[in-house]
């Protein structure tokens, strides 16, 4: 049905995948605003560079330090010169394209360990994996790091294996010392940690002593660790405290209230690995033990990618602090070793046991995908409702965005019925094939079918998320009516205001505290203000100063129950 050639030459395979991330990451780059907390708070800093010049030590709003050092800003800040100005668009394409990049390096990597064959599989999984389709898409730091990691670990192989010279390690010095630029110390601690236990492992003491004694350490020294001791020198105490402590030491090692935030269980990755590695993570079970149970970790190959993928689900399990991105860079071995799995000739087992198993699972889905698509056909317009049931299962923070969805299922069910009719073509014809151990077929179905469902999700869910809480119309409308010059507030308590400063295109007044203090300042200073909804009925309480609401957003803000409005007071609104 959908079967790959995998005999194809390099050249069509570098093709195939550059289409695939092209159509994957690219299209929808521009066209969805921001409308959740991360992004519009990496895209102020990087709207700092651009305006202000700032390029070494980039402030928030010019007086807050970033939480993330600044090689994802400097990127985005370049992009945003080229393309004329500072945009979704721009601050999200260094993502896109280092995901890019970074399966087209696996393919790299692929060839040189296995085959042509085992390679194209392997970029193809990790292009259409849930987790890294969704990271090529955003505005934050994570798919820096893993790329920096990918790569590092990369060039690292080659060089071992004699595939390139050693003179490359002063590539993969200066890329070591741009991955701690990336996302903190994590950007060295990662590869050093693989490539260390690799050579340990292997008893290769003399290529570990060469890497430790190597001239181009000096580079590492000079881009990440030297920006690191500026940064201190200029960030004084607040930088210390903010990126080295807070973001770093206090997020690993620390939990409840000494810590960063985020804290979790040892096991937390466990279900978030199988549900955003999806669809491929339906294999990893069999994937892993069948690894253990040949003794895979014999074969040099296979070792390096158990470690790079074993050793960081590790490190970020043993941490306090998680969050289900922050396991990103282990995605690229996950697929290279599904890849050589799910290629491999040897019948029996625990392989054949495996791929029965996924095709029952498949098989399964493709039936409640088709079940879905004969009741959205009977419910019509009601469509939606095959859903609502959901809600009761879900944290009351993810209702909100669940009743969007549902929303978006009711306007639009005739994009989301072929969609299900088609999902179960899909998932039926991969069973099938499994069954029968096609894998070739079996594979280009669910490659199809995880790209179908990212196209829709990013062009439909995600859009209709980003309508119903983008501050975007609200601030575009606000920028039409209150000049550059005229005087604008914005009270910051009680929602996030990242993407209001940064469609405002500059810097703003930002006042907190009490609600006391700033009906004080409205008296005395008049002006435009911007605030909560929910502050705002505080505000308009007996005693409150005289307010006229001038408008009231649409978007919901990130959480989905944060509604602004724009107020002015009598003074502004003299001769108005």
């Amino acid at each position: 049905m959908f079967s790959i050639n995998l005999e194809k030459s390099p050249f069509w395979h570098r093709a195939a995948l550059l289409a695939l991330c092209a159509l994957l990451y690219f299209p929808y780059l521009g066209r969805l605003p921001f409308f959740n907390k991360g992004e519009p708070r990496e895209a102020l800093v990087v709207q700092e560079i651009a305006q202000q010049g700032n390029w070494l030590f980039p402030l928030k709003r010019g007086e807050e330090v970033p939480s993330k050092p600044p090689l994802f800003h400097w990127l985005a800040a370049l992009t945003s010169m080229m393309g004329g100005g500072v945009s979704e668009m721009t601050v999200r394409f260094p993502s896109a394209l280092l995901a890019t990049v970074a399966v087209l390096l696996l393919y790299g990597l692929g060839r040189r360990m296995f085959d042509e064959e085992t390679a194209f599989l392997g970029g193809l999984m990790l292009a259409t994996t849930v987790a890294f389709q969704s990271e090529a898409v955003a505005a934050r730091v994570d798919m820096t790091l893993a790329f920096f990691v990918t790569v590092v670990l990369v060039i690292f192989y080659l060089v071992y294996q004699g595939f390139l010279k050693e003179n490359w390690l002063y590539g993969f010095y200066l890329l070591l010392g741009l991955g701690v630029l990336a996302k903190g110390p994590v950007g060295l601690i990662l590869p050093a940690m693989v490539i260390s236990c690799f050579l340990i492992a292997r008893k290769r003491w003399d290529f570990l002593s060469r890497l430790c004694f190597h001239k181009g350490v000096i580079l590492t020294l000079l881009v990440g660790p030297a920006w690191y001791g500026l940064a201190i020198a200029r960030g004084g105490d607040e930088f210390v405290a903010r990126q080295v402590i807070h973001e770093n030491l206090a997020r690993f090692f620390l939990s409840g209230e000494g810590g960063s935030g985020h804290q979790k269980p040892i096991y937390y990755y466990i279900p978030y690995l199988m549900l955003e590695g999806l669809p491929w993570s339906l294999f990893l079970p069999f994937v892993v033990a069948d690894c253990f149970r040949r003794r895979a970790y014999a074969e040099e190959h296979l070792l390096f990618l158990m470690l790079w993928a074993g050793l960081i689900f590790v490190f970020f399990s043993l941490s306090a602090g998680k969050r289900s991105v922050y396991i990103l860079p282990l995605y690229p071995a996950l697929a290279l070793l599904t890849a050589v799995w799910l290629k491999g000739s040897d019948g029996g087992g625990i392989r054949e046991w495996g791929l029965k198993s996924v095709g029952g699972l498949c098989l399964l889905l493709g039936a409640g995908a088709l079940v879905a698509f004969i009741a959205g056909l009977f419910a019509g317009e009601n469509v939606s409702l095959l859903f609502s049931y959901v809600e009761t299962m879900v944290k009351a923070k993810d209702q909100a965005a669940l009743v969007i969805v549902r929303d978006a299922l009711a306007r639009k069910g005739w994009i989301f019925l072929p969609l299900f009719l088609l999902s179960s073509v899909l998932w039926i014809a991969a069973g099938l094939r499994l069954l029968a151990m096609d894998r070739r077929t079996a594979a280009g179905c669910l490659a199809v079918l995880s790209l179908l469902v990212g196209l829709v999700v990013q062009g439909v869910v995600m859009a209709s998320l980003a309508e119903a809480r983008s501050y975007r119309p609200f601030m575009e409308e606000v920028n039409r009516r209150v000049g550059c010059c005229e005087s604008l507030t914005l009270y910051g308590e009680g929602w996030d205001l990242s993407s209001a400063i940064f469609y405002r295109g500059g810097r703003v007044a930002v006042q907190g505290g009490d609600l006391a203090v700033l009906k004080e300042k409205m008296r005395e200073a008049g002006g435009y203000y911007i605030m909560g909804e929910r502050e705002w009925k505080k505000l308009e309480a007996p005693g409150g100063p005289g307010l006229t609401v001038e408008m009231r957003s649409q978007g919901a803000g990130p959480d989905g129950g944060e509604p602004i409005v724009l107020i002015r007071t009598t003074k502004a609104g003299k001769g108005a």
